[in-house]
This record gives C-alpha cells, sequence and structure tokens, in this order.
C-alpha cells in the first residue's frame, strides 16, 4: 500500500538499521579524538548521508521504472 504512496519505507527501514550498526563505529572513531559533541554531529552527518542516498535510489527508481 505504501508503495503506491510513493513512499519507500521498507528502504529507509535499512538505511535507518545501517546507521544504528555504524553508530559504534563512528563513536570508536570520533569519541577519543573530538569528543562527545563531535561524535554526535558525526553520526548525525552519517544519518543525513545515509538518507540522501536512500532517497537518490528510491528517486532514481521510480522515474526508472515510469519509463518502461
Amino acid at each position: 500500500m505504501l508503495r503506491h504512496l510513493g513512499l519507500h519505507s521498507d528502504e529507509m527501514a535499512i538505511a535507518l538499521a545501517v546507521w544504528l550498526c555504524s553508530l559504534p563505529l563512528v563513536g570508536f572513531l570520533f569519541l577519543p579524538r573530538i569528543g562527545l559533541q563531535g561524535a554526535g554531529i558525526a553520526a548525525v552527518l552519517v544519518l543525513i548521508g545515509l538518507m540522501v542516498v536512500c532517497w537518490g535510489a528510491c528517486g532514481w527508481r521510480s522515474i526508472k521504472g515510469r519509463g518502461q
């Protein structure tokens, strides 16, 4: 049903899961170097990056699907 509305909730759920799995790595890499605030900013930037990639992939698939 959500596909008919143009929402790709399963792709976003995968992006959220990848982000949650990347949080320990972000913490391990950035906490000792730039502190808690910097690691938090890095985590948010990773989330935004994953969202942009997801929206781009979903948008590409919907545009590609319309042409066929």
